[in-house]
């Protein structure tokens, strides 16, 4: 059997390595789909190499990436069928990352007979561009909703929606996962200041604001120092924000994915307090390491974390409400570990990521061609 794999629409390995996130998906998925299949094509939307993100021997003799080019993503969704028309006839099943790479899918499947599997992982249109993207976008997931013949969804909440709009026999449960190993508990030494750490894209949807708020209201009470790790359009305001509240805030530049577990182990908490999340892989991550988590009180949050169990939700609506649950961390060390324990052994039992990803090459090879 052969898969071909479809990132989200503008992706590619480059798009990922921007956060750091490129050696996620070479070492979680890359290298247990070339074991599980004779051969895997990956068609970016991106002019880029393998080469350029991995020297790994097998991966270079059994995964295939097939460069884009300089047009329009949305363009290149029709364009890609036709340039590669030949590979995607090799494919016995098609992998889409989100399903707003789906429409190169729907045109394999209707030319040339490939079935496909799509992840709907996030509310899309919230995170929408412009009208027009917003547009696009949902008539896009339409399509590869319908033509999909599997759907994995990574909360029951997502696939509710799912299920109400193309049944319930498409859908498929499957949470994003964590390498577990790589994300472990490790211990740090005891220390004055207290750090309290975010990790992700700085932008306006994650209410980055909030964390600064809360350390402001903490002043006094305890020694914080807030780290930001990763980049985005919010930097600027947020450095300033910092500056005019006097909190103490370090900003780390986007590392590589690898790197991530020494922030975590030796963060005090672990802060997301986003407006919305669909299933967020480092939360799972903040989770596996041991760190006590505190997150917004939204969907994507709320699917991972048992409040009071392993780790702390807030209400977004109560401006005191983060500060409140950043001092009942720091208050309590014990305690803290305590949540990061529980956070540790929930993330192993429910998302190791080598488990559920040889559940996703499972749902692949029975929905597979059986003559590719």
């Amino acid at each position: 059997m052969v898969l071909g794999l479809l990132p989200a629409i503008r992706g590619g390995l480059g798009e990922l390595a921007k956060t750091g996130q490129h050696s996620r998906l070479i070492d979680g998925y890359f290298k247990p789909y070339a074991r599980a299949f004779e051969a895997v094509h990956y068609f970016s939307y991106l002019d880029e190499s393998l080469s350029a993100y991995t020297t790994d021997p097998e991966l270079a003799a059994r995964v295939r990436l097939h460069p884009g080019g300089h047009w329009h993503p949305w363009a290149y969704g029709f364009v890609m069928p036709l340039r590669y028309a030949r590979e995607l006839r090799q494919c016995s099943i098609l992998r889409v990352f989100q399903v707003t790479g789906a429409l190169p899918a729907v045109i394999a499947k209707r030319r040339f007979g490939v079935p496909f599997v799509t992840t709907y992982g996030f509310w899309y249109g919230r995170l929408a561009r412009s009208p027009a993207t917003s547009a696009l976008r949902r008539g896009v997931e339409t399509l590869g909703l319908r033509a999909a013949d599997g759907v994995i969804v990574t909360t029951p909440e997502l696939g509710a929606h799912v299920a109400a709009r193309v049944g319930d026999a498409k859908v498929h449960l499957i949470p994003n996962g964590v390498d577990t190993a790589r994300f472990a508990p490790a211990p740090h030494a005891a220390r004055s200041a207290r750090t309290v750490l975010y990790v992700g894209r700085l932008s306006t949807e994650k209410n980055l604001g909030s964390i600064v708020d809360a350390a402001a209201r903490l002043a006094g009470r305890f020694d914080l120092r807030l780290m930001f790790v990763g980049d985005g359009p919010a930097r600027a305001d947020l450095e300033a924000e910092a500056r005019r509240r006097s909190v103490a805030a370090e900003f780390v530049p986007v590392v590589e994915h690898g790197r991530v577990p020494a922030f975590l182990t030796a963060a005090d908490a672990f802060v997301l307090p986003s407006y919305t999340e669909g299933h967020p892989k480092i939360l799972l991550e903040a989770m596996s390491a041991g760190v006590a988590c505190i997150a917004s009180d939204v969907g994507g949050n709320r699917a991972i974390i048992e409040p009071g169990v392993t780790g702390l939700l807030f209400d977004l609506r109560d401006p005191s409400a983060l500060a409140a649950a950043l001092a009942r961390v720091l208050d309590d060390p014990a305690g803290a570990r305590a949540l990061g324990e529980r956070a540790r052994a929930r993330a192993v039992e429910r998302y190791d990521l080598t488990r559920l990803v040889a559940e996703e090459i499972d749902l692949l090879k029975r929905l597979a061609r059986a003559d590719r």
